[in-house]
């Protein structure tokens, strides 16, 4: 098994029982107005299903970080983002879990080298969101305005 692999797994498996803490990001083009969403591959929790890129916040990092490490994992670099605009915080109803949504305007659409945690991406527009929908992007999307946040962000975004 491969080294760093085996630290990850020994990390998270000590994290049985303590806070888990995740991030995500859905990118918005100023070029397009669309957003970018992954298909998760039939190997991960909730198979097949469209959702943010990103993934477990390792301790001692903070969101962005997480997000920096995952994202260059997931799509082959890390975008030159100018703001991550928080969307909205998820938290379990035990508090053992927290998944934290962000939004980052892009200037164009691009696409992504995937690894094989993802097994497709598309860029859509807002509020027409692909089926079957991950049941933590959907209720993002749809819980305290999600949608209309990314249509607002983009517009601020726009000049």
């Amino acid at each position: 098994m491969d080294k760093q692999l085996a630290r990850n797994l020994q990390s998270r498996i000590l994290e049985v029982n303590t806070l888990i803490t995740a991030a995500g990001v859905v990118f918005l083009a100023k070029d397009t107005g669309r957003c970018l969403l992954q298909l998760r591959n039939s190997d991960k929790r909730y198979k097949h299903t469209w959702g943010f890129f990103g993934g477990l916040i390792d301790k001692g990092e903070t969101p962005f970080e997480a997000l920096q490490r995952e994202l260059v994992e997931e799509i082959g670099f890390m975008p030159e983002l100018h703001k991550l605009n928080p969307i909205d915080v998820y938290e379990s109803k035990d508090k053992n879990f927290y998944y934290y949504s962000f939004a980052a305007v892009v200037e164009k659409e691009f696409s992504p080298t995937l690894n094989e945690e993802s097994s497709g991406y598309a860029w859509i527009d807002i509020g027409r969101w692909p089926q079957p929908m991950h049941q933590g992007a959907k209720a993002t999307l749809n819980r305290n305005g999600g949608t209309d946040k990314l249509h607002r962000i983009l517009e601020v975004n726009a000049g």
